[in-house]
């Protein structure tokens, strides 16, 4: 939709982000209701109209639920993932109620320009401008909705003024226009200053979870991304795979650090292609990496996967033209979800890596018991050349 306005596309994880600014501004979307009441039941009993009292009644109970949506929208936002069939759906109900409560002011705003009472005039316009202010500010990061919401308010007023047919009320149509012709520039600018500060902290999110050279994740996201795992793992074992390349030094010395870099980056893209599908990929050191998965449904798993990270790494790599190959070593630990922190658990792997190390490589795991403590239970692992 954007597109058809001029805007470039967004991603997901943008699109979500903006979305979930919608559920923000429930306390000035209640004083609009209140506003919004108060001006329509003073028009409504000025003209002594039922229908505008009908007006009246239902615009504020749209307003009222805007504000109710607001906080559902809140609670999901705490409780639930997010994707963006659920943001879009979110943004549907969003832009029903404000296009809807948008429709109730630009009713009531004519009806206002159309009486003869001078006193009516002041006040819509009053309410005009400040729905108008106060949707420019609060949705412009939904531009689409923002600009049809603000026209819905206005061109009602602006056509019922300019109908009035004298030189004061066609000055006001026109100054009507240039305004909303300005709310639309400003809606633009701000939506693209908020899309560019959401995409920088964005970047600087994946930049402080992520490596750069081989897009794993760090520490840092490999923390974040543990509790994920542990998350689905849904009271089942869960494994911890440390790796270390045999043989990398030697590739760097003979052949330079940029085909070490390419001979990372090639490994990484392995255990891609090897780990599980929601498994957490982590390049901790130099050539040190981290696999941590979930559940494990079978006794063997976490060895099984160890066997086939060792024959996706010992396959030769082609780098600048060169065959290149490295082993690898690989220390595993496995321990029920929720008996153990991410901490103990590398470094009982990593004391597994040491060990296969020192015996020319091996990998071999025992899950350990769930009866084991609470706070600091035993690992139980083992490694085989």
């Amino acid at each position: 939709m954007l597109r058809r306005f001029g805007y470039p596309a967004e991603t997901n994880s943008l699109f979500i982000a903006l979305v979930d600014e919608l559920a923000t501004g429930v306390f000035p979307a209640a004083i609009m209701a209140v506003t919004y009441c108060g001006v329509a039941s003073v028009v409504a009993f000025r003209l002594g109209s039922p229908m505008l009292w009908v007006i009246a009644l239902t615009g504020t109970i749209i307003s009222g639920s805007k504000c109710l949506i607001k906080r559902c929208h809140q609670r999901a936002l705490r409780i639930r993932s997010w994707t963006r069939q659920r943001a879009a759906r979110w943004e549907w109900v969003h832009t029903g109620f404000t296009l809807g409560f948008a429709a109730h002011i630009g009713c009531v705003a004519a009806c206002g320009f159309l009486a003869s009472d001078p006193a009516l005039p002041i006040l819509v316009t009053g309410l005009v401008f400040g729905y108008c202010s106060g949707t420019v500010t609060r949705i412009s990061f939904r531009p689409v909705v923002a600009g049809a919401a603000i026209s819905i308010a206005t061109v009602p007023g602006i056509a019922a003024t300019a109908l009035r047919g004298d030189v004061t009320s066609i000055a006001i149509a026109t100054v009507f226009t240039v305004f909303l012709c300005g709310g639309f520039e400003t809606i633009r600018y701000l939506y693209r200053n908020t899309r560019r500060q959401i995409i920088l902290r964005h970047d600087m999110a994946t930049l402080a979870k992520n490596d750069p050279l081989t897009r794993l994740l760090n520490r840092l996201g490999l923390r974040e991304a543990f509790r994920a795992v542990v998350a689905e793992a849904r009271g089942n074992a869960i494994a911890v795979h440390c790796l270390d390349l045999d043989g990398f030094k030697p590739v760097n010395d003979q052949y330079g650090h940029a085909a070490g870099d390419l001979l990372l980056q090639a490994i990484a893209d392995r255990l891609r292609a090897v780990a599980p599908t929601k498994a957490a990929i982590a390049r901790v050191g130099g050539d040190e990496f981290v696999i941590v998965h979930g559940p494990l449904l079978q006794p063997d798993e976490a060895e099984r996967l160890a066997q086939q990270l060792d024959r996706a790494i010992t396959e030769p790599f082609l780098i600048q033209g060169r065959e290149i190959r490295v082993g690898t070593s690989i220390g595993i630990a496995t321990a029920p979800p929720g008996s153990l922190e991410l901490d103990p658990l590398l470094a009982a792997a990593d004391a597994e890596l040491y060990r296969a190390k020192k015996g020319k490589g091996g990998r071999a795991a025992r899950p350990v018991p769930r009866a084991a403590a609470d706070h600091q239970p035993t690992l139980q692992v083992n490694a085989a050349s």
